[in-house]
């Protein structure tokens, strides 16, 4: 069985890898981050549990510009239901998610700002960028034997992101405008859907590989319809960002292969390699980051009943 599993990984990493490869050949950017999330966990009966969990993640090498350092701050929070019948678990979870965007290094703020009256309604470019999200979270793991096979869709609502600060103007129709405000509240879905498969080593120790596909399903009305106007007469998007709202269709994808390891009966870590893909955010036509990032997550966990025996 061993044998079957590292043959499986081996396939299908080098075939992960083989894609890679072949989008390295385009105008991309690389960078090397590191991610860690502490994921605190209260299970306060044998169906309800709470989750609290940050995360940090850290740029040190980029190919083009400077690294970014303090790349990304995140913020979860909210109840879980799990339900167990037979082979199968279905855990569903609706949860407050917090992003944060350091952009030191990126984005210089505008000099007439600094100036600006206290009350003013001027916005200024910012050095730090967050948005507010739902996060709706269905999974189903089966288990059989040794082998478990974990398949869950984050449905990533989005509805307010600070990092729009100018009014727009339509410049095909003058008299349509968008405030800040209006730009910065709506609402747009992501769906993230990962699949792992998993074969545990011991009762201590298992491996496993995943990957994860960001598709966005709904645009934001607002954001969608912002344009700007070529000096050759075409329009180009503008509202799409990648730190507010998406543009539909294929964003990310995400594969994973690492190690979960019970460090204490409360205390699991998951330290795991994940390369990322991202498309262009406007129009979708190329790969433009291949991120290679060294990912931890650490399960921390406290139950207020006793399990049966």
């Amino acid at each position: 069985m061993k044998k079957l599993l590292v043959l499986g990984i081996g396939v299908l990493a080098l075939t992960a890898l083989a894609g890679v490869a072949r989008a390295a050949d385009l105008p991309t950017k690389q960078e090397g981050r590191i991610w860690v999330d502490a994921n605190m966990l209260l299970k306060l009966t044998p169906n309800w549990s709470w989750t609290t969990m940050p995360g940090v993640r850290d740029e040190f090498y980029r190919s083009r510009e400077g690294n970014a350092g303090l790349q990304f701050l995140e913020f979860f929070f909210g109840p879980d239901y799990t339900y167990k019948f037979g082979d199968f678990t279905f855990k569903g979870s609706l949860w407050y998610y917090y992003m944060g965007y350091p952009q030191r290094g990126r984005v210089k703020e505008g000099g007439s700002c600094s100036g600006a009256p206290i009350g003013s309604t001027t916005y200024c470019t910012s050095l730090y960028n967050a948005s507010q999200n739902i996060e709706i979270v269905p999974t189903l793991e089966y288990r059989v034997g040794r082998w478990s096979i974990y398949d869950r869709v984050i449905f990533h609502n989005t509805f307010y992101a600070d990092v729009y600060n100018t009014p727009y103007t339509d410049p095909n129709n003058a008299a349509s405008a968008l405030s800040v405000s209006d730009q910065r509240w709506g609402w747009a879905t992501v769906m993230r859907e990962l699949l792992r498969v998993r074969y545990a080593i011991n009762d201590k120790l298992g491996v496993f590989l995943s990957d994860e596909l960001f598709v966005t399903l709904l645009e934001d009305g607002d954001t969608s319809s912002m344009v700007k106007k070529n000096t050759d007469g075409s329009l180009t998007h503008t509202g799409y960002n990648p730190m507010g709202y998406w543009k539909s269709g294929l964003r990310y994808n995400r594969t994973y292969i690492g190690i979960d390891y019970v460090v204490t009966p409360n205390l699991i870590v998951a330290p795991s390699y994940m390369i990322e893909i991202g498309l262009n955010p406007v129009d979708s036509t190329d790969i433009t980051d291949i991120t290679h990032t060294f990912f931890m997550v650490a399960t921390m966990s406290t139950s207020f009943f006793e399990p049966k025996k």
